[in-house]
């Protein structure tokens, strides 16, 4: 009998023993504290791979079975160093999405350089070189939760140039926090693990919402050509930067992934998944300090029912009748 399984996708970062600054409060999982993650998940949970679980939430699963899937964002050096061997000695398989532009630390992240700043004692100067760019005010301790909310590729880059000149110059940064990101050499062996599976999470990481179209595509697009070249001809899934709908992306962002025959879309405001949740919008789950503040047993514990919160309930309404909107527009140019 199908009915009253529940699909949960958990999202990791890195899980990192160093102490970089880059990393520091963004979600970073020590080693140890994955480890006892990986074996409470194995006994409360089904843990299946992410293309099964989106299959089955379109078909539905046992009756009364908890489904879990493990994803990783980003394409942290940790994943291969330290989460897949440690998923590989439990047989949990996981989906690894990657930010293209960045494999082998080719280019800078953004997000990473200004948590540097910060750490690093030199938020102020980073405040005031966004300020200047943004036009507003800005105090230090507001510098990540404003560049969540306001996002501009020219901007970002001339701040990115800001940074070099009187904060940190590039060689500097990169001497300090090298190997954050997977190498072309880690991704190849990690291709031959039968429990590893890639995805996208575009080129550079934006805030999706701050984009105009064409670089939507751009992002999508050229995280594709990468996937096809370096992983497989095929359409890969997609996860959407930082994920908070209708905050740091819309409804442009799904069509375009739509438009590129991706079918798969995941976005990062927690709530597990019912029975018949559409594969463009698949929840997860971020695992984060503040979710595992009251230890590993009660985070596992909490996974068995957590909820979605309503503003988000509101916005997959919102999402779904723009998708049926545009669906029948399509529809109708066809016919005509």
């Amino acid at each position: 009998m199908k009915d009253d399984a529940s699909y949960t996708v958990l999202l990791f970062h890195s899980v990192d023993d160093r102490d970089r600054l880059s990393l520091k409060n963004l979600g970073n999982i020590r080693p140890d504290v994955f480890e006892k993650i990986c074996g409470l998940l194995k006994l409360e949970f089904d843990v299946i791979s992410l293309r099964e679980l989106v299959d089955l939430v379109s078909d539905g699963g046992e009756r009364g079975k908890r489904f879990l899937s493990v994803t990783f964002d980003d394409g942290p050096k940790s994943y291969a160093s330290v989460a897949a061997p440690v998923m590989a000695a439990r047989g949990i398989p996981s989906t690894c999405f990657l930010i293209t532009d960045y494999i082998g630390d080719g280019a800078i992240y953004w997000r990473y350089l200004y948590n540097y700043c910060i750490h690093a004692l030199r938020g102020k100067e980073l405040a005031g070189l966004i300020s200047a760019e943004y036009g507003a005010p800005l105090k230090e301790e507001e510098v990540i939760s404003f560049t969540r909310r306001h996002y501009g590729r020219d901007k970002n880059k001339r701040i990115m140039e800001g940074i070099a000149r009187s904060i940190v110059s590039e060689e500097e940064y990169r001497a300090r926090e090298k190997d954050l990101f997977l190498s072309s050499g880690d991704i190849e062996v990690l291709k031959k693990d039968p429990l590893v599976a890639f995805g996208i999470h575009t080129r550079t990481h934006p805030v999706m919402s701050g984009l105009s179209g064409a670089e939507i595509a751009d992002e999508l697009s050229g995280s594709m050509a990468f996937y096809r070249d370096r992983i497989e001809d095929g359409v890969p899934m997609f996860s959407v930067p930082f994920g908070r709908m209708y905050k740091d992306y819309d409804e442009r962002t799904v069509f375009s992934a739509l438009d590129f025959s991706i079918d798969v879309i995941l976005s990062a405001y927690g709530g597990r998944n019912e029975s018949g949740q559409p594969a463009y919008n698949i929840r997860r789950v971020p695992v984060n300090a503040a979710l595992l503040g009251n230890g590993v047993e009660q985070f596992v514990r909490s996974l068995r029912d957590i909820k979605v919160a309503a503003e988000y309930l509101d916005a997959e309404k919102r999402l779904a009748e723009a998708v049926k909107r545009r669906k029948s527009a399509k529809d109708t140019a066809r016919i005509q």
